[in-house]
């Protein structure tokens, strides 16, 4: 099966550091290419991948902290360019997964799109201009945001677990990576950590929407001598960070989480998660066994040591049978299925 794989101009893919969608991307390409499919990518020309690219701008575009007018010009210019490569390669393969294009100009031909984002009443219109469109979903419960599209299949996120050590003894630290904005809510991890006395650990990004939410609710705490900010970080300190802690830390005070792939790269090296029991956190977490699902870090404060005492060994063995690569791949190989099927009646 010969498959367009379209990404988006802000990330190289494989990313250098932030950029969860893109390391996903990677690792689909890596899981076509071993079954035998022929994927073709649509991405910055900076990527680093092993099938064909078709590059969409010279380099990618990473979000600035503050918008001009040259980079809205250059993300047009981009998003013109997807458009305009995609519609010389439709009628080349036999189905266009988008990770991020909207595909609504591209209905002659088998689509589908992975949606990695937040569902909330900003984007709502869109999702409803769009109910005849084919969708993936990384999780059960992000349907329940929009039940009236056509999913074509729940596809879990999947990385390659070989590349993550298991570590059966940790250090004596808490950890939180990921984004730094209201709706990750890194503060309420620091605040957990302070309150137990423990040293915390964090990395991640500070984009445009988080730069003020950084300056008010974690720049503050930064000179505390438990808090370590490590900043944007690459995947090999990724590692580190995770797989040494006794315990990730994923809090949620706002939007409903579509996944969360910081849970699982944790828990391929045994370390176990505490998060707050909203959105897709049960799919990803089984309470008690490899992370605990908490009502609130309050919550959690009293219950940290039924954390420290999860068996590191069953949180990596259930994190590398569940979610990996190669079954991310078999899923998407039977959304793509379904909707071939469904593009063939008409």
């Amino acid at each position: 099966m010969k498959v367009a794989i379209v990404g988006n101009p802000y990330y190289p893919v494989p990313p250098s550091k932030y950029g969860g969608t893109e390391r996903v991307i990677y690792y689909q390409i890596k899981g076509l290419k071993e079954l035998g499919h022929e994927p073709v990518l649509l991405a910055a020309a900076d990527s680093k991948i092993d099938c064909e690219l078709v590059p969409i701008c010279e380099r990618s575009l990473s979000f600035p902290k503050k918008l001009t007018s040259g980079y809205r010009l250059a993300v047009r210019q981009a998003l013109r360019k997807t458009k305009q490569e995609l519609e010389k390669l439709a009628p080349l393969v036999d189905i266009i997964h988008s990770h991020d294009l909207d595909l609504k100009d591209f209905s002659l031909f088998p689509g589908v799109t992975t949606i990695h984002g937040h569902i909330g009443f900003e984007n709502m219109a869109y999702f409803q201009e769009r109910q005849d469109q084919f969708f993936i979903s990384i999780s059960k419960n992000q349907q329940a945001a929009f039940p009236s599209l056509k999913y074509a299949g729940v596809v879990y996120n999947g990385l390659d677990p070989n590349e993550f050590p298991f570590v059966g003894a940790p250090e004596n630290y808490l950890c939180f990576f990921g984004r730094f904005d209201m709706d990750k809510s890194p503060h309420l991890a620091i605040q957990l950590a302070l309150a137990l006395g423990m040293r915390i650990k964090l990395a991640g990004k500070v984009d445009l929407s988080g730069y003020d939410y950084f300056k008010n609710q974690i720049k503050p705490y930064l000179k505390h001598p438990l808090v370590e900010f490590l900043g944007e970080i690459g995947m090999a300190e990724k590692i580190d960070l995770a797989s040494n802690a006794r315990c990730n830390l994923h809090p949620l005070l706002g939007r409903r989480e579509p996944f969360g792939l910081t849970v699982i790269e944790a828990a391929y090296c045994g370390t176990p998660t505490m998060a707050i029991n909203r959105a897709s956190m049960p799919e990803l977490i089984e309470h008690g066994k490899s992370g605990l699902l908490v009502e609130d870090f309050v919550e959690g404060y009293h219950k940290i040591d039924e954390v420290f005492n999860i068996d590191r060994a069953y949180v990596t063995k259930r994190a590398r049978k569940l979610f990996n690569y190669k079954r991310m791949t078999r899923q998407y190989l039977r959304a793509y299925r379904k909707v071939l099927r469904e593009f063939d009646k008409h």
